[in-house]
């Protein structure tokens, strides 16, 4: 039975993080590098960030989806290894409000995405994210085509 057009089809997947340096939690987009090459000026970002997005984005479904995109993204953020058990246990699902900033993670995991999971990232409509502590550390997103 094929979804009627009113229908919302809708797609869950899980980033997750390991003990590896430089994948050990979500990276946020840094600002673009410059460098002279000789009359001209070139941009670049660095090796460290792509090597990340292509983590992520090795985690993503092959989607190419089209039309309109509702994005749901949960950061799930690392406790710090100094926080005592029972601390610890009281930060589960509390808000992380501290560095990096929640807008330049979002656009790693929409770097990653685009022409992967969505066409391109005009197609995005909506977005609703969140920063919060958690024992493991991933990125929970949920796409809702309208």
């Amino acid at each position: 039975m094929e979804p009627s057009s009113k229908e919302k089809t809708c797609n869950r997947f899980e980033i997750t993080f390991r003990d590896v340096k430089g994948f050990e939690k979500p990276m946020p987009s840094p600002r673009p590098r410059f460098r002279n090459a000789g009359k001209f000026v070139q941009t670049y970002m660095p090796t460290s960030y792509k090597n990340h997005k292509n983590f992520i984005q090795r985690q993503m479904p092959k989607l190419l989806i089209e039309g309109s995109i509702k994005l749901t993204v949960l950061f799930e953020m690392p406790m710090l290894k100094s926080w005592s058990n029972p601390q610890k246990q009281r930060m589960i699902k509390a808000y992380h409000s501290k560095k990096p900033d929640i807008d330049n993670l979002l656009k790693t995991v929409l770097d990653a995405a685009n022409g992967h999971v969505w066409i391109d990232d005009g197609q995005i409509v909506e977005i609703h994210s969140a920063k919060r502590y958690a024992e493991t550390t991933k990125i929970k997103i949920k796409v809702e085509v309208l």
